[in-house]
């Protein structure tokens, strides 16, 4: 009688979802490139105006069906790998809901988006998607902690810990049991405040809650975070302002789905190139907490136990993190942490543009927000995705 036994993996947690994250951004960007080469939402979609309440339905059913291509990468990266790795034990039905609560969210957002596109140009012409973009990155900043809140992120509770305090006022946290919650900043440039993961109050010696404090009052008062978001809307506004040059502003069903693709596909552009600046600002972020007295033991203390909560990839090669990673791995952030020169420039340090940036694509009817590996299958980080 023989036993049976089970085939050591050939992957780590983190290179599967980052496969996983390829896979579905990968797809997503080849059929929006061959539906744009084959201009299928002139052939499919109306090209004139029509009645509102007919034109957003069609713009819920595009949403609704961009939801469907992601469903099998979702179930897989928020429920079956981390079952299969041990990282969660939630059940199917459980996660279903969580899913269908945040993809619904989600989907509002982008037919909002898109709706507020079709009326906005309509009345206005190229002025009226220009000034719709801005109110809806506005909104979207400013509101980020009640629409993750919304999508699954947790309740929102606003905080009075002493040691928040060099974090400025109205510090809010999220209220979410998942590891990979981390919150990050909110509000137009010049107005930042913060929300924390409640796990990182609960936690604060394991997490040296402190080291983190000190790095994000640097950030707001640097302006590395002003910056981030700047980079972050100046590339979202691109495709639309090169679309309304060349093709016209967006009257038409037809015409915000082809935005969504040239959104779609500039933001993968971003994917390749925004997370070198955003790189930097980590760097100088965990250099100024040195400055400032942290300890380098303490600074490993921190990172380590918050790169447990993601993927758990100490260490990676310089050509994966050159591609994928907006987030330096725990070894390389401790290396650079402890050299006394400064390796980048303050004022080039743009702090989480990379992934911010795929947040507020969202207005330009973008569909790749959700998609990288980060994200797939998690909705209580659609909104604040994992920072630093």
């Amino acid at each position: 009688m023989t036993t049976a036994t089970i085939a050591p993996r050939t992957m780590t947690y983190a290179r599967a979802r980052l496969f996983l994250g390829a896979s579905a951004v990968g797809t997503t960007v080849v059929i929006a490139s061959i539906a744009l080469i084959a201009d299928l939402p002139h052939r499919l979609l109306p090209n004139a105006p029509g009645a509102l309440t007919t034109d957003v339905a069609l713009l819920a059913l595009v949403v609704a069906l961009h939801a469907a291509l992601l469903a099998p990468f979702d179930l897989f990266g928020g429920a079956l790998l981390p079952r299969e790795y041990g990282r969660s034990s939630e059940s199917l039905g459980r996660f279903a809901g969580r899913w269908l609560r945040g993809a619904v969210g989600y989907g509002a957002l982008l037919t909002l988006a898109g709706s507020g596109l079709l009326i906005a140009s309509r009345s206005l012409g190229g002025a009226g998607t220009v000034i719709v973009c801005l109110l809806g990155w506005a909104i979207l900043l400013t509101m980020q902690p009640r629409i993750a809140s919304l999508l699954g992120g947790g309740p929102i509770r606003l905080v009075t810990e002493p040691s928040l305090a060099p974090l400025g006022r109205d510090v809010f946290s999220l209220q979410s049991r998942h590891p990979h919650v981390t919150g990050g900043a909110f509000g137009l440039p010049g107005r930042t405040r913060w929300v924390v993961a409640e796990r990182w109050i609960e936690r604060a010696d394991d997490v040296a809650l402190p080291v983190q404090v000190v790095r994000r009052a640097w950030l707001t008062s640097s302006g590395a975070r002003d910056r981030g978001v700047a980079l972050a809307l100046a590339w979202n506004v691109a495709p639309v302002l090169v679309a309304i040059a060349l093709l016209g502003p967006p009257t038409s069903v037809a015409d915000v789905v082809r935005l969504g693709l040239l959104t779609t596909l500039w933001s993968f552009v971003g994917l390749l190139t925004l997370p070198t600046p955003s790189r930097w600002a980590v760097h100088r972020a965990d250099l100024a907490a040195r400055t400032a007295g942290v300890e380098r033991r303490t600074l490993a203390t921190s990172l380590v136990a918050l790169e447990r909560d993601q993927d758990d990839e100490l260490e990676r090669s310089r050509g994966v993190e050159t591609i994928f990673h907006p987030i330096p791995s725990t070894s390389r952030r401790l290396a650079h942490a402890s050299l006394e020169k400064r390796l980048h420039p303050s004022d080039l340090s743009t702090w989480h543009a990379a992934r911010l940036a795929l947040y507020v694509s969202v207005v330009g009817f973008g569909l790749l927000g959700r998609s990288v590996h980060c994200t797939l299958g998690r909705p209580e980080v659609w909104v604040f995705l994992p920072s630093d």
